[in-house]
């Protein structure tokens, strides 16, 4: 099955940057890390060579976003703030380039690190997503620290191995964790493209000649460092730090050879990110008041500004990876026995309601299901209740489609026998070419098969018989009752039987076996087609309406007779017999009426005067002798429209009667009158018009 899901999945969508998108993201980085870097450097005027503080978390995570274009505009940020603070050039152009290396290498770290085929962009949804960002985010600020450090040490501004590069480490690892994995959650949440690195099959070199330069610059950087602090800076130090970051620098341009992909989700932002969310803002705010504690609680001597800010930003340090260890064990806990196993059962969920072929991946999601069915918690409930709905969703599915199959198969049977059924109603050119008379009918059943009927034939070349009937009940049980009951006064008729006596033994015939009670309202007639006496029959049926016209009827230019509108029908009421098939040896009184050339009689089954509106109101016999004897005007449309519905229902008509409009009006009445309201019961119409005949003979 398939059922429609009611969200779209968000995801980050990688676009193939234009020149006009590199330079807005590189215009938007910038201007943010000026604006943000002037505000810091006057609340933590620290030194002035370079300005410490919140800025620092925005060019690794502008990295991350927007690849080199984003480490760009970050470099030029800081680059336009200290010329504006007033730094030599000397100091600014360092800095330009150790700001650049400081955003741009985490994007690289992020596609580089990571040991899987696959490799997906940069989101926090996961803990091993969040804890690979801060094992980058310590990556780059050891680094640059470093080699920043290096740099101004060659300048003769501060050595390699001092306070303030360990108070650039922990200032620029700080604020990264703190404020750069918000920034990173709200790109999320606000779907920010993000640029996806260029990706080779293969590379010139082989990808562990990459590794190698990397694990040796580690090395030697970490020896560099133990040698400075016992020795001090001299020349072996200094070749050191320029082959290690040399080393560096070449495994940073190491191509991306993995296949990047963007994961797709069908919220903004998952509940592990929530989480984390939680984590980081309750982290910063730790942080904070701890920096502000420590500020007031630390001693500052005069000429230690160094050492006084060492002691904050260490102090800070150590609480912040205190309570972020904490929350990354918790949120691991957290993510492997609750987020996961939702968020797989809500997968499982969206791809069994939208998988066509659902019923075939049952035994997969319900192997799933059993993975999280064994833990004693509440996702265990929820996957145990949901594996047990797919069990009895597949029970029932497979019901469903037995049930519908037999159906389908009932319904064919039933449309054969609906035919079957139609097929046996007379059709007028059964009769021949008569002048004496003229005939329609039309029958519409409620279901694909009904008990109505109607019958008309020649007894005998100047007798005609016409039958109406209408069995109780509906469907398969009334059809084959009316089958038997219409073939029983046929049979009775054709043997010159007068209509009380086609009745009676019709009756006595349809009393035997009926076990089930099944009984027949019918009227029958008989007319001598040379005198028009007509004879006639009841047996618990509505009686017809009977237009006397003789003198109402007019020739048209094309010489063929028309109904004149405005006609006065009547009641042709008659003693009512009892139903066929009721109770044995009923005896049946037939009448006789003469009838002159032009007179019509209208007989119909009670499906149409007990048709039924919305407010349950009944079509009645009012409404059909209005209809019947209402002018007939601008019904051209609605002629087509039930030639068309009449058609397709059984409707038998002499295209010479001139019925036609008359029940064109009539069906048009109904159906107004029912509006959207179904069919109740079977609606049967038969007319019979006499023309009169020069022929003469006796009469019945």
């Amino acid at each position: 099955m398939r059922i429609k899901p009611k969200f779209d999945a968000y995801s980050h969508k990688n676009m193939n940057p234009t020149l006009n998108y590199k330079l807005k993201r590189l215009a938007v980085c910038g201007v943010l890390i000026f604006i943000i870097n002037m505000v810091s450097s006057y609340i933590m005027p620290v030194m002035h060579i370079s300005n410490l503080g919140p800025a620092s978390a925005l060019p690794p995570v502008f990295g991350l976003l927007f690849g080199p274009w984003g480490a760009l505009g970050s470099a030029l940020g800081y680059l336009a703030s200290d010329i504006v603070s007033g730094d030599p050039p000397s100091i600014y152009l360092v800095y330009f380039f150790v700001q650049f290396l400081y955003s741009y290498i985490p994007y690289k770290l992020w596609y580089i690190l990571d040991h899987k085929s696959t490799i997906k962009t940069p989101r926090l949804d996961t803990v091993r997503n969040l804890t690979k960002f801060v094992v980058i985010m310590f990556i780059n600020a050891t680094v640059m620290a470093g080699f920043q450090g290096f740099l101004l040490d060659g300048l003769g501004i501060y050595n390699l191995v001092s306070l303030i590069t360990v108070i650039f480490a922990l200032n620029n690892f700080d604020f990264s964790i703190m404020f750069g994995t918000l920034v990173l959650i709200g790109a999320s949440y606000h779907r920010i493209s993000i640029t996806k690195p260029p990706t080779r099959e293969k590379t010139r070199l082989p990808s562990q000649f990459y590794n190698t330069l990397g694990v040796v610059a580690l090395a030697t950087g970490v020896g560099n460092v133990i040698y400075s602090l016992y020795s001090g800076p001299d020349l072996y130090s200094t070749v050191a730090g320029a082959v290690t970051y040399t080393l560096a620098l070449i495994y940073f341009m190491k191509p991306v050879t993995k296949q990047v992909v963007e994961k797709e989700y069908h919220v903004r932002v998952t509940l592990t990110e929530k989480l984390i969310l939680v984590s980081i803002i309750m982290g910063a705010i730790i942080a904070m008041v701890t920096g502000i504690l420590s500020s007031y609680t630390i001693p500052l001597l005069p000429g230690e500004d160094m050492v006084f800010w060492e002691a904050v930003y260490l102090h800070v340090t150590v609480i912040l990876s205190i309570f972020y260890i904490s929350s990354i064990l918790l949120l691991s806990y957290i993510e492997r026995t609750i987020t996961i196993p939702l968020e797989s059962m809500s997968k499982i969920v969206a791809n069994y309601v939208s998988d066509s072929e659902g019923i075939t991946s049952n035994a997969l999601i319900i192997a799933k299901c059993q993975e999280y069915a064994a833990d004693q918690t509440e996702v265990g409930i929820l996957a145990n209740s949901f594996q047990n709905m797919i069990q009895d969703l597949e029970v029932y599915l497979e019901n469903l489609k037995r049930v519908t199959s037999e159906k389908e198969k009932i319904n064919a049977e039933l449309d054969v026998a609906r035919k079957i059924q139609a097929n046996m109603l007379p059709q007028i050119n059964s009769l021949g070419d008569r002048d004496e008379f003229s005939i329609y009918a039309t029958n519409l059943p409620a279901l694909e098969v009904g008990g109505d009927f109607y019958d008309f034939f020649m007894v005998d070349d100047t007798h005609l018989a016409v039958v109406i009937g209408d069995v109780s009940g509906k469907g398969v049980p009334a059809a084959l009752f009316m089958v038997i009951a219409k073939t029983l006064i046929k049979n009775q008729a054709q043997l010159g039987k007068k209509p009380e006596e086609v009745f009676a033994t019709a009756n006595n015939l349809l009393v035997e076996g009926n076990d089930e009670n099944m009984f027949v309202t019918s009227w029958m007639g008989i007319l001598e087609t040379t005198t028009g006496r007509f004879t006639y029959v009841n047996a618990g049926h509505n009686p017809p309406l009977l237009l006397h016209r003789a003198e109402s009827l007019k020739k048209e230019g094309d010489g063929q007779d028309r109904f004149k509108s405005g006609e006065k029908y009547q009641w042709l009421k008659s003693k009512p017999g009892f139903i066929l098939g009721g109770m044995e040896d009923i005896r049946y009184h037939q009448e006789c009426i003469q009838l002159e050339p032009g007179d019509v009689i209208y007989m119909y089954t009670d499906g149409v005067t007990e048709a039924i509106n919305q407010d349950g109101e009944m079509f009645g016999e009012e409404r059909l002798v209005e209809a019947l004897t209402s002018p007939i005007e601008n019904i051209k449309g609605q002629k087509e429209d039930c030639t068309n519905t009449c058609g397709a229902m059984g409707i038998k008509s002499n295209p010479k009667s001139g019925f036609d409009d008359m029940c064109t009006e009539i069906q048009s009445r109904i159906n107004e009158f029912s509006g959207d309201q179904e069919q109740f019961d079977d609606i049967t119409i038969l007319c019979l018009e006499y023309k009169g005949s020069n022929k003469k003979s006796d009469t019945q």
